[in-house]
């Protein structure tokens, strides 16, 4: 199975598949400090909400140990959660899966004992993600049965989520049952996550799939080549509304006006309920040049700007249901009960 992440305790490294190398390459990078953690999450070697949420929890373990000296140790480790939970805002996980892990550390502890804490929580935390990961496809999979051609945008595989995957493990579990025809895959632009990453896991358990340009997804739908839509999520806040892959919204839009389903997957660590509505997400915008530029050559004439939304809200309208590890949820909701300990 794909590990995108591996950590040695004797020597204190993390070991992350680099995703921005996929599919040419296959390279780990060794990670030991939290700077180089937040580093390799800002720049996309390490991505996925869920598993941000893993990656996050070891940068916890970096950021207890690197603040294991300090005569204030509370208050050098929260300067370090700060900056770790802020490096990518609109994924939910990684602030999630860092403060629900600090919760149950007692103020009263020693720093020694904070650590070994963290690293039995981490540990919980990725057996938990598997866990998660294939309950949420096995329930995808049920809901979808007979629905042979599902469309996706973005990667929301092992190499996101670091188990079977969201909607593309629901792909894998149809797949396995002899469910599934095809997957279209959205190349997801700019930086081609459908295209690299998902097609590469896809090849590699013999699924069958198209990669398609982001704007044939709505002509294939016209021509009656689609009978469901999956995707992930970023986050999910109270009333429904979804932040994903930016594209998502156009395929909700085109799945509604063409009567497809058109499901959001995504763990319930992914749900935030601190937010009424999508109007409180704070959207990523990153560097204008992932648009202007392929693989380090430019596409666009030089004095071009660029807007580089890495997310977008799909409204809850939009959205017939949302496949999780607990089952099937309909919004709003008023409470989804996360078990994250």
């Amino acid at each position: 199975m794909i590990q995108p992440l591996q950590y040695d305790r004797e020597t204190g490294t993390l070991f992350l598949l680099d995703q921005t190398l996929l599919p040419d390459e296959e390279r780990y990078v060794q990670v030991k400090t939290l700077d180089e953690l937040i580093e390799a999450i800002k720049a996309l070697r390490v991505r996925g909400a869920p598993l941000l949420g893993l990656a996050g929890a070891y940068g916890l373990l970096f950021a207890v140990l690197e603040s294991e000296k300090s005569a204030l140790f509370w208050e050098e480790l929260q300067r370090r959660v700060d900056l770790l939970v802020n490096a990518r805002p609109t994924a939910v996980n990684l602030k999630k899966e860092v403060e629900s892990i600090l919760e149950d550390i007692p103020m009263t502890a020693e720093p020694y004992e904070v650590a070994a804490i963290v690293y039995e929580k981490v540990l919980s935390l990725e057996s938990r993600l598997r866990n998660d990961d294939l309950s949420l496809a096995m329930h995808g999979a049920d809901l979808l049965k007979g629905k042979r051609r599902i469309l996706t945008i973005c990667n929301t595989g092992t190499l996101a989520t670091g188990g079977i995957g969201t909607a593309l493990g629901i792909i894998k579990v149809k797949h396995s049952k002899g469910d599934l025809d095809v997957a279209y895959l959205c190349e997801t632009r700019p930086v081609l996550q459908g295209a690299r990453l998902s097609a590469w896991e896809l090849l590699k358990e013999n699924v069958p799939h198209y990669i398609i340009t982001d704007n044939a997804a709505t002509y294939l739908m016209s021509l009656g080549k689609v009978d469901a839509v999956v995707v992930g999520a970023d986050r999910v806040v109270r009333n429904g509304d979804t932040a994903n892959k930016v594209g998502t919204l156009m395929l909700a839009i085109a799945a509604k006006h063409y009567g497809i389903d058109f499901y959001v997957a995504a763990p319930t660590s992914s749900f935030d309920m601190t937010i009424a509505n999508g109007n409180g997400i704070v959207v990523e915008e990153r560097d204008p040049e992932e648009v202007l530029q392929i693989h380090g050559v430019r596409i666009a004439p030089k004095g071009s700007r660029a807007l580089n939304y890495a997310f977008d809200v799909t409204p809850a309208s939009l959205i017939d249901g949302y496949i999780t590890e607990q089952g099937i949820l309909k919004a709003p909701f008023a409470e989804v009960n996360y078990i994250g300990r």
